[in-house]
């Protein structure tokens, strides 16, 4: 084999994770017996006609790449939520695939073929050079395997990636419209959940949001979430809820952000600086919230009460 042919092999596969097709060799000129022998060398067969370059070692990404070019797709559901790292929960053991075409070909094990009859060419990023839904795409398709895929790791994804910028809720809407149609698998378990995120209002974080759902579960009514506080004027603090009509703070703390002496000092300078305001602040703690929310909500249930009499 010439080293011409040898290097529009190593530049093609470069391209794509050190794989190469069939079909891509063929291209190049190489005859089938070429193919043959260069698959006892050089190639090796990693599926159905796609070969890795030696050399190349397997990662997660050139496996979905692999099944990609396998089947000429693009990386779908729980696949694309791990290519744009948008929660383990969401994450899969099988690498899906997207394609536009229906198979009657049984895809080999660990492989998920999924086909649609609407992709558009902005439906589609590569993320690590793997061809992949989009964001907003991803979690449409992930809302069509509720309740496989709970809501509720939906949710907190789509919660997490707004905060990231990934993904913003008038995209997810856009997005739904566009592909909205009669039968199509996921458009009303997305809706559901994005007017669920419009009724609790935007969040930081998952304590907040299950804080929120567990008092609208609850009956109790509602905070404004990340509200500016000011004293004459002068900044005091954003807090993560606050009930304007009795002048309530509640205060939500993980353990990421307030586990060091310096952030706990400052936490208290700024919880002082709130009281001067003139509102009243109650911190809830997740080993609170996730061990005892009865006593958590009972609580404020009688913080309203009181502060409103």
């Amino acid at each position: 084999m010439s080293p011409t042919i040898q290097r529009a092999i190593a530049e093609r596969a470069r391209e794509q994770l050190g794989l190469i097709t069939r079909p891509q060799l063929v291209e190049l000129g190489l005859s089938a017996s070429s193919i043959r022998h260069l698959a006892s060398g050089l190639l090796e067969p990693c599926g159905r006609h796609t070969f890795r370059v030696r050399g190349h070692p397997p990662t997660p990404s050139s496996e979905a790449m692999g099944v990609c070019l396998d089947y000429d797709g693009v990386a779908t559901t729980r696949t694309a939520a791990r290519l744009h790292i948008l929660g383990s929960d969401l994450y899969g053991d099988a690498i899906e695939v997207l394609v536009t075409r229906r198979t009657n070909r049984e895809p080999r094990p660990g492989v998920i073929v999924r086909s649609t009859t609407n992709l558009s060419a902005d439906d589609v990023v590569r993320v690590g050079g793997v061809p992949c839904l989009n964001v907003a795409r991803t979690f449409l398709s992930l809302a069509a395997l509720v309740p496989e895929v709970p809501a509720d790791a939906i949710r907190t994804g789509i919660g997490d990636a707004c905060r990231e910028g990934k993904v913003s809720d008038a995209w997810l809407w856009w997005t739904l419209e566009r592909l909205r149609c009669r039968g199509r698998a996921g458009v009303i378990a997305l809706e559901e959940i994005l007017r669920r995120r419009e009724e609790l209002g935007p969040t930081e974080s998952w304590l907040e949001h299950t804080f929120l759902e567990l008092l609208d579960a609850a009956g109790l009514p509602l905070p404004v979430v990340q509200r500016r506080i000011a004293r004459d004027g002068s900044f005091a603090g954003r807090v993560d809820c606050f009930f304007p009509d009795v002048g309530l703070v509640v205060e939500l703390e993980g353990h990421r952000h307030h586990s060091t002496p310096e952030q706990r000092a400052r936490d208290e300078a700024r919880r002082r600086r709130l009281i001067l305001t003139g509102v009243r602040v109650m911190v809830v703690t997740y080993d609170e919230l996730v061990g005892d929310p009865d006593q958590v909500l009972a609580d404020v249930a009688a913080a309203l009460t009181i502060l409103a009499a």
